[in-house]
């Protein structure tokens, strides 16, 4: 390998290679420069089915064997670690059984008759096994989609000031519906309260899922009342747990321009006149009213009209906890960035739940989190094997497993990891391979206490997916340099295992850090940022697709932006032979790529790079739509294309726009 990798192997198990020079970037993230190779067309693989592709011979057999032999002793230490674990306790006998049946295959493949039993049951029980993880493919996507579902409740000052935005939502609305109903199959459900001041009318009306019904019920709702200028707003919050809440996800929009009764609640040198300075006249409690709503997981969000309510706010925040701002400029964007915080909410939600069902039936590791990073001179260092995955360097080599470089060098890792994601935690480290100085690193360990979550195997096959995106992004810039003179490109950052020699149960992966905002563009599932939209990421994700003749799909695009490029970790990758990536369980197959055109709109980049255009449900309802999701999904492609290539812009106005940069998690 070159000097360029983050780890420098001293024995490559293969005869491939690749050369190339080294170059830095920001941040000390490092990154591997493969040759130039020409752009790729589509190939006619003429793949083989799953019946040839499976191997018969006596040494196979043993492999298989020697595999399982090794998944018995891992569950039967898990066993012992938790004794009442029937999940385990089902795996040992299964492995059991395994290995009773390899021992009986082995005897029959001496004869012509044994070989063609064995090969009938290996082919059965792959069918079996393709089978099963189709089950569980469809009972994830049901999962996601039953943690798609929104209630959306207004609650809305409509006193005389209020009137322009009482209208926004009535003729915005059904941006909200079109667009969760499109991204995420389902139909938000809507609600709305109305309050005034002190026995002034209310307007109430429970969730709905029939838009038209939410339009008409806001054709009378009349910006009236209000004797100064605080406002009964205690009365709104009074009603909001008596709605029917129901969905998994819930989110409370609160649109107001004044404070509620109490000198607690507004500054005293705010020019606010107030009937009732000691607070409401019906004494109800606030603490009572915000924890009636908590109780309910309900997301709080709001939309400050002017600082007259910050104050009001901090104080119910103080209750309450966090209480999400909205910023809204104008009338004309508020359903806007309504619609961003409902995706974000949904994809927030997805991601959480994914993150349970991996974690199901698995104890995690003990750690305390602490962010600090350490005293290095008093960390001890630690002798490793340093294990890579060496990249491909052409198409075919995509569709067969992967070789190994293999190597030696010296770790320090800080003794609490500083964050976690849904399957690994995250410490600071440093690291030095064959010679080289100590480099600052990240090392990835599974959060699963399971020694058969953490064998090096399963370590091995994320590397294995992030060799893939990697080279496949590499393509992916070679076409981009073609058509556009100064592309944002994709890079995927280096990333390595390192495997410690006095203990070798103790594998991490090692990457360069970045210290940028993190975000996720898309996922595995057919969900994309709307807040984030990226026209070169979702065009990636396309591309690759069509690249490998629909046989692969890089997905789950995560990480940081610099200057001029993504550099992103941790993919997910769709294939066709729904068997590959196994330990990960990320890949959908085919199901999992008409997940992803489910919510794709090509865009200015798709077709720069003629990729072809899939007619699904939501492009082809944009087609014939002139305020739909298109009005506020962010087509960046003045940012991202080459401002110097001649491109007509037709993408409407509002489209152009950019919005509030959030942060995700740094691990998955």
């Amino acid at each position: 390998m070159n000097q360029s990798s983050l780890i420098s192997s001293s024995t490559i198990e293969s005869t491939n290679s690749s050369s190339g020079t080294l170059k830095d970037t920001v941040d000390s993230i490092r990154l591997k420069k493969n040759a130039s190779r020409n752009s790729l067309a589509s190939i006619d693989w003429n793949v083989e089915t799953s019946d040839s592709a499976i191997d018969f011979d006596i040494e196979s057999l043993d492999k298989q064997f020697q595999q399982l032999s090794l998944d018995f002793k891992h569950s039967m230490q898990d066993l012992r670690n938790d004794p009442h674990n029937e999940t385990i306790r089902k795996k040992v006998k299964a492995t059991m059984e395994d290995l009773s049946r390899i021992k009986t295959w082995s005897s029959l493949l001496k004869t012509e008759e044994g070989f063609a039993i064995v090969k009938e049951a290996m082919l059965q029980r792959r069918r079996n096994e393709v089978n099963q993880r189709k089950y569980e493919i469809d009972e994830v996507l049901k999962l996601t989609k039953a943690q798609s579902t929104v209630d959306v409740c207004f609650l809305m000052d409509c006193t005389g000031s209020m009137g322009c935005y009482i209208d926004a939502t009535k003729t915005q609305i059904g941006q909200l519906t079109d667009t969760i109903s499109k991204l995420y199959d389902t139909t938000p459900r809507l609600a709305f309260i109305g309050y005034r001041d002190i026995d002034e009318s209310i307007e109430q009306l429970d969730f709905t899922d029939d838009v038209d019904a939410f339009k008409m019920f806001l054709n009378q709702v009349k910006a009236t009342g209000g004797h100064d200028t605080c406002e009964d707003v205690f009365s709104g919050l009074e009603i909001i747990p008596t709605l029917t809440w129901s969905n998994s996800n819930r989110l409370l929009i609160h649109i107001c321009d004044a404070p509620c009764h109490g000198r607690d609640y507004y500054k005293s040198q705010d020019s606010i006149s107030d009937t009732y300075p000691k607070g409401d006249p019906k004494n109800r409690e606030l603490s009572k009213l915000l924890l009636d709503i908590k109780r309910l997981k309900v997301t709080y969000c709001t939309i400050q009209l002017n600082d007259f309510t910050k104050q009001m706010f901090d104080e119910f925040s103080f209750i309450y906890g966090t209480i999400s701002e909205i910023h809204v400029e104008n009338p004309a964007a508020m359903i806007k960035r309504v619609c961003q915080e409902t995706s974000d909410i949904i994809m927030s939600s997805i991601k959480s739940t994914m993150s349970s069902f991996r974690s199901a039936n698995k104890q995690t590791k003990p750690y305390t989190l602490l962010g600090k990073e350490p005293d290095w001179s008093t960390v001890d260092i630690f002798e490793v094997h340093t294990i890579e995955v060496i990249p491909p360097l052409k198409m075919e080599d995509l569709f067969r497993s992967l070789f190994i470089g293999r190597g030696s060098g010296k770790i320090k890792i800080a003794p609490h990891p500083f964050a976690q994601g849904s399957l690994r935690f995250a410490f600071y480290g440093q690291l030095a391979s064959d010679g080289y100085e100590m480099m600052d690193v990240v090392f990835k360990e599974f959060s699963s206490s399971s020694s058969y979550d953490n064998q090096l195997e399963v370590y091995q096959e994320h590397l294995e997916i992030q060799a893939i995106a990697k080279f496949l992004a590499e393509q992916f810039n070679d076409e981009l340099k073609r058509i556009i003179k100064k592309p944002i490109t994709v890079v995927y950052a280096d990333a390595d295992l390192v495997q410690v020699k006095s203990d070798e149960s103790k594998v991490y992966q090692v990457e360069a850090r970045m210290h940028q905002d993190w975000h996720k563009w898309n996922n595995n599932s057919g969900g994309v940022s709307v807040t984030e939209y990226s026209t070169v990421l979702q065009a990636f994700s396309h591309w690759t697709h069509h690249i490998t003749a629909a046989r692969l799909m890089v997905v789950d695009l995560q990480g940081v932006k610099v200057d001029n490029a993504y550099l992103l970790t941790d993919p997910a990758i769709h294939c066709d032979d729904l068997l590959r990536f196994k330990h990960t369980r990320t890949n959908f197959g085919v199901k999992g790529m008409r997940e992803f055109f489910r919510t794709h709109i090509c865009s200015e980049v798709c077709s720069l790079l003629q990729l072809p255009l899939h007619e699904t449900e939501l492009s082809s309802s944009l087609n014939n739509s002139n305020n739909g999701l298109e009005s506020f999904i962010v087509l960046n492609s003045i940012d991202e294309l080459d401002e110097k290539t001649a491109i007509v812009e037709t993408y409407p106005a509002t489209t152009k726009d950019y919005f509030v940069t959030k942060t995700f998690e740094y691990v998955e």
